[in-house]
């Protein structure tokens, strides 16, 4: 979600938000919910890992990934596990941020991505 080295990096308590709010997102989507295996902070704060089951293109899931931030950007009301019995850490969140980074990765990423964004570089 950020250039590494070139950008801030994200704050914990966006990214924990984004974490809850995706996590969410996936395990209810109709088509990858069953495919998810995991959604989790990069340790270096500047994106996500996503695992999912069978054979997947970077390509094929660019759908599933505007869905998802559109998802996040718009999201409005308590995020889902932010609380002590769900979460170890519920008061570490911020929805605000957490919108406005989903909404500037859709827009400046997402929306149009470019087939040199799809592999990882060498």
């Amino acid at each position: 979600m950020t250039s590494p080295n070139e950008e801030p990096v994200m704050n914990t308590a966006e990214m924990h938000t984004i974490e809850h709010l995706a996590a969410t997102f996936l395990r209810n989507h109709p088509e990858f919910g069953r495919k998810t295996i995991y959604f989790g902070p990069m340790g270096c704060r500047t994106g996500f890992y996503l695992l999912l089951a069978g054979e997947q293109s970077s390509a094929g899931i660019i759908p599933l990934m505007k869905e998802m931030y559109t998802f996040i950007a718009g999201f409005e009301g308590e995020v889902p596990g932010a609380h002590p019995k769900d979460c170890g850490n519920y008061l570490d969140m911020n929805l605000p941020m957490a919108k406005y980074l989903a909404n500037k990765y859709l827009s400046e990423v997402l929306e149009n991505i470019t087939e040199d964004r799809l592999v990882y570089p060498q």
